[in-house]
């Protein structure tokens, strides 16, 4: 059998600490776009934070480069990229660290598993 990535999130920081969050990877050429927020529905529901937006940002992954990218959602608090705030979509390299409202979280590098 073919191993096929994983894509694990894991929050860093609030009450929810160490959690991850585990996504596979699409199959083709589409990207996987991860809806994160406040709202019920979202990829990765942050709703204990009342920073958060509703819809806050998207997390993509394309499968062809094997890249991630950061994008805000028009939030109200901003997303942020270590220390810099998220205009335009932007490269997230696996094990850097971003901001969603109070919420710090981590993408962690892809990992194998069989299918």
């Amino acid at each position: 059998m073919e191993a096929s990535p994983t894509i694990h999130v894991t929050l860093m920081s609030g009450p929810l600490d160490g959690h991850t969050f585990t996504f596979s990877t699409p199959t083709g050429n589409d990207p996987l776009v991860l809806t994160i927020g406040r709202r019920e529905g979202c990829s990765i529901t942050l709703g204990y934070d009342t920073q958060v937006s509703r819809l806050h940002a998207r997390l993509i992954y394309d499968a062809r480069d094997t890249e991630f990218f950061l994008e805000d959602a028009g939030s109200r608090n901003g997303t942020f990229l270590g220390q810099t705030r998220v205009k335009e979509r932007m490269t997230l390299e696996p094990g850097t660290l971003f901001k969603i409202g109070r919420t710090w979280l981590r993408v962690d590098p892809l990992t194998e598993v069989d299918s």
